[in-house]
Formats: C-alpha cells, structure tokens, sequence
C-alpha cells in the first residue's frame, strides 16, 4: 500500500539518522584507527632510536669484518639505517638486527664486487699502459738510431754542425766560431740537416699508409 505524505517524511528522517549515525560510527573509526597509527609511529621512532643506539656499534664492527677500511664501513651501516628509517612504519624491534644484519652484510659484498670490477679495471689499464710505453720507448729508440745514421751520412760539415748542436748541446755562436762560419750560416746547415731527417720519415710514413 502506498505511503501517504506523513509516512513518506517520517521514513526520510528515519533513513537520513541511520545514515548520519553510520557516517559518525566510521569517521569515529577512522579517528581512531588515525590515533592508533599515530601513537604506534611514535613507539616505533623511540624504539628505532634506542635501536640505533644498541646496534650501531654492531653492525660497524660486522662491516669492518668484510672491509678493512673504517669510512667504508661507516657509510654502509649509515646507509643501512637510512634505508630501514625510511620504513619505520614497518619497523619490529625483535627482527630489525637480524635484518641489518642481512642488509649491512649484502652492502659489503656489492662494495666488494664494486672494488674487484673497478681494480680489474685499473689493473688492465695500467697493463695496457705498460705496453703502450714498452712500444714508444722501443720506437723512440728506433727513430734515434735512425736519425744518427742519417746524420752520420750527411756532408761533413753539415754532420760536425748537427752533433755540437743537438748532441754536444753547444750554442750557434759557439759552433759558428770553431767552424769559421757566420750564425747565419750554421742555421743553413742546420736546416739542411733537419730537411733530410723530415724527408726520411716523411716517406716512411707515407709508406706505412
């Protein structure tokens, strides 16, 4: 039978307070569910502290097991406490030292693998080096030996003036004077000289291509 206009807003009242009364019943719950977390993340900071305070010493001397070198160990164990604070609303006081204890180990053992790959590295380079080296040292020599030969066999005068200035050391005016010749005129000499060692490995190379 249909409701009359009396029936119909008496019904309205009735669902609007069962709603009103839910809608209070949850925001009720979700305060206190809201305290509970609240209060429940201050314990687990108080307890991280304690925590940290406990255990640090711990887990440095753990690290310092693994890696000789006393930053290190004092960067990863830092590193692993940031990691659990940054979870601290997962934090459990009775597993946090079996888990740092797991993380600070894995942390050494990546520094570990990190510091052979990065030796392995260095130690191929310097490898590499030494043979680099070994080659231009070898070439260097050869090209002296060379360039001597080539001098042996220029002029006389032009192989005299090349061996004071570039292995004896002495100055142009020096050499001018003990060969009776102007500044001028030993640079001339000079040139030739240096024209025929230019040529020399000028056309070696070009051979080489």
């Amino acid at each position: 039978m249909p409701l009359n206009k009396r029936d119909r807003k008496i019904e309205y009242s009735n669902l609007f307070f069962l709603t009103f009364a839910k809608r209070q019943r949850d925001y009720s719950h979700d305060m206190e569910e809201l305290n509970t977390g609240k209060t429940r993340l201050n314990e687990s900071k108080e307890e991280f502290e304690q925590f940290f305070q406990e255990s640090y010493s711990v887990l440095y001397y753990y690290a310092l097991r693994y890696i000789p070198n006393p930053e290190i160990c004092k960067d990863i164990v830092s590193e692993s406490f940031y990691y659990m604070w940054q979870r601290i609303d997962t934090f459990r006081a009775d597993t946090a030292l079996t888990y740092m204890y797991t993380h600070v180990h894995n942390l050494c053992i990546d520094y570990l693998r990190y510091t052979e790959r990065k030796n392995a590295h260095i130690n191929s380079y310097l490898h590499m080096l030494r043979e680099w080296n070994s080659e231009e040292q070898k070439e260097s020599e050869n090209r002296i030996k060379t360039i001597m030969k080539l001098i042996e066999e220029m002029p006389p005068q032009t192989r005299r003036i090349m061996e004071q200035c570039y292995v004896d050391k002495k100055h142009y005016k020096e050499v001018a004077e003990e060969e009776g010749l102007s500044e001028s005129g030993v640079r001339k000499h000079i040139m030739r000289g240096l024209d025929t060692i230019r040529n020399y490995f000028s056309v070696k190379y070009k051979k080489r291509q």
